[in-house]
């Protein structure tokens, strides 16, 4: 079994991946979406641990054919999702403006106008990585706290096999191709704070688990623990906080969603912890629109917490 799969993840990083490279757009998408529904269709452990993820979702009918046509459209966005990731390399200011729409922008360049720098805060919801190539492509100098795949491979020693983690490494060397300037998210933070000193943009992922500091914040219905990390960041520098999120349509076509901008945060841990709730306070309403948009993810923190990582969704005594 492990050949067998070891053997699907070099085909889809060579000559699948060549094969999307010489299809246009439209085509790429929609071989996509049909590789979804094909996928679930098919009883997989993907599949399952979405359809089981749902049940963490407030609004989610308690039924587990509902469940299981929710994990199905959430399969196909992954597919979906997944193909833009091979297709980084090619992408370009033209082609990244025909995918991605982006709503909002004037709030982007009003809080950009302020001179304090931009932290874009999101969450594992929907395409979130194709906020770099929409803003960077669109003429805005970005900077992203991201995990490098040396980084993944040293803290997720369960990895199935050397080409999953060579995986890793190739969704790494795509992502270095898209027109942002990467930071370590397990390093130091010094280019971060001169990024927004600087009065540029910061894309920054809320609800992943790296960072020391924790807090324990109402999100979706129950208590999850978000790293206190983007929060202090933002109070030491005074940089504008943004909200957004990347928002697929049933077509495939994407619209990166700007939001108003959260309250000024102070210095201090109790200012961080604030704005911590009031960030995942609007991821869980995105969430509740769009279930289908986190699934993956969801499903994904559920099972490492199997693994023995530390668990997302926590008792409000748990986390300090």
């Amino acid at each position: 079994m492990r050949l067998l799969r070891d053997a699907l993840v070099w085909g889809y990083w060579h000559p699948f991946k060549r094969l999307v490279w010489a299809l246009p757009d439209g085509a790429a998408q929609a071989l996509a979406g049909g590789l979804g529904r094909l996928l679930g269709r098919v009883p997989n452990a993907r599949l399952a641990g979405m359809a089981e993820a749902a049940r963490f979702i407030p609004g989610v009918p308690d039924d587990a054919a509902a469940r299981l046509a929710l994990a199905r459209k959430a399969l196909v966005e992954f597919c979906r999702t997944d193909i833009e990731v091979l297709l980084f390399p090619k992408l370009t200011p033209a082609r990244t403006a025909a995918l991605v729409t982006i709503a909002g922008r004037e709030r982007l360049d009003a809080a950009l106008g302020t001179g304090r720098g931009v932290m874009l805060a999101f969450g594992h919801y929907g395409a979130n990585q194709m906020i770099m190539p929409a803003i960077g492509y669109a003429g805005y100098r970005m900077w992203q706290l991201s995990a490098p795949a040396t980084a993944l491979n040293e803290k997720l020693p369960e990895a199935r096999g050397a080409l999953v983690r060579r995986t890793r490494e190739l969704r790494w060397e795509h992502e270095q191709t898209l027109p942002v300037t990467h930071i370590n998210v397990f390093g130091g933070l010094k280019e971060a704070f001169s990024c927004l000193r600087g009065g540029h943009v910061l894309g920054v992922a809320v609800d992943g688990g790296g960072g020391g500091k924790r807090a324990a914040v109402p999100f979706l219905g129950r208590t999850a623990a978000f790293s206190l990390g983007p929060m202090e960041l933002a109070g030491r520098t005074g940089c504008v906080v943004l909200p957004c999120f990347m928002e697929r349509a049933s077509g495939g076509r994407l619209t990166l969603r700007i939001e108003e901008a959260l309250p000024d945060v102070a210095p201090g841990p109790e200012a961080a912890a604030r704005a911590t709730a009031r960030m995942a306070e609007r991821l869980s309403r995105a969430v509740v629109a769009n279930p289908s948009h986190y699934l993956y993810f969801l499903s994904f923190r559920l099972l490492m917490e199997k693994g023995g990582h530390e668990p997302f969704f926590v008792s409000s005594g748990e986390v300090a």
